[in-house]
């Protein structure tokens, strides 16, 4: 990273800590459902931005992260941070499965066995009403034993999780394995030739995928959401997380960071004209975006600070 990225990123990281500071409850859980939507879309840009791999089961490994630690609270009595811890460790577990069962196979085959998913576990998050609860909730304690929520411990809490999630993708894409991932991006036939098990490395992109999402899940219920509903895996929840990593930059680390934060806002402005709207806002930012500058906005604003010389090269992890 060079020095002005550094500064960008304290910057960033001193607003985001004193957001409990300025801003009252409703503000806060705003910034929070942000961090959520940083989460998911930064670990989906692991799949689709650096290796390739286009999955529309995001909004449902969350899903699955939240479920599993409301029924291990509701069923077996086990504390909520156990809980959201086993409910990523589920997540992953499930990303294993499905990856082994999808990932060879490409393109449009691929994203219809993850839509087939994500809509055939909605339906039994739906139905099994007994077990589940289904369309009227199942309540999720709040994660830390007060009378009251706190939405600024909750949002903190949220926070260091979304850090946590950069970090580790940053190393992860900037490692061998990140090689490999970009390697197949590029041109997946001449990777396995090189001697790639390219398989391997997009089960591997899953599953780290998978257990983030996951946990945002399960963190995000016990400390905002407090009853989960199986709408939380409708595919307007996925359109978010993909609009904001285009939005934002997709195979960038910071572009879906910019564009959760940015579509998370429009959204809470927009509900006030319409409770659709925001759906309306997503389209035509995704079309503008993709047709005057791909590189989403966080590309725009590289191209710009380049011009002026405050960026003299592009790191690694920033190229597409």
């Amino acid at each position: 990273m060079t020095r002005f990225e550094k500064l960008a990123a304290v910057v960033a990281l001193a607003l985001a800590l004193v957001v409990p500071l300025i801003f009252d409850s409703y503000l806060i859980r705003v910034a929070a459902t942000a961090l959520y939507f940083v989460i998911l879309a930064t670990s989906w840009n692991l799949l689709l931005g650096f290796a390739g791999v286009l999955s529309f089961a995001q909004a449902a490994f969350a899903a699955v992260g939240a479920y599993t630690s409301g029924l291990m609270c509701l069923h077996l009595g086990t504390p909520p941070i156990v809980g959201v811890i086993c409910g990523g460790i589920v997540a992953a577990a499930v990303g294993w499965v499905l990856a082994r069962m999808c990932l060879r196979l490409r393109g449009p085959y691929l994203a219809l066995m993850t839509i087939g998913f994500s809509e055939i576990l909605r339906l039994v998050l739906q139905i099994e009403h007994e077990f589940t609860r289904g369309s009227l909730g199942l309540e999720m304690p709040y994660l830390f034993p007060m009378d009251e929520p706190n939405h600024a411990l909750g949002y903190l809490v949220m926070l260091a999780l979304a850090l946590a999630c950069l970090v580790a993708i940053y190393k992860f894409v900037n490692s061998e394995a990140g090689l490999y991932l970009k390697a197949i991006r590029e041109d997946e036939d001449i990777a396995q030739a090189m001697g790639i098990d390219t398989v391997k490395w997009k089960i591997n992109a899953f599953v780290v995928s998978s257990l983030l999402a996951g946990l945002a899940g399960g963190l995000f219920a016990h400390l905002f959401v407090q009853v989960i509903a199986p709408q939380m895996l409708l595919l307007s929840e996925m359109a978010l997380i993909l609009a904001a990593t285009i939005v934002g930059g997709l195979g960038t680390l910071a572009g879906p960071v910019i564009g959760a934060v940015l579509l998370v806002v429009g959204q809470e402005v927009l509900r006030e004209i319409s409770p659709h709207a925001h759906l309306l806002l997503f389209a035509i930012l995704v079309i503008v975006v993709m047709k005057f500058f791909r590189r989403g906005f966080f590309g725009l604003l590289q191209d710009r600070l380049r011009s002026r010389g405050l960026l003299a090269t592009v790191p690694p992890f920033t190229k597409l």
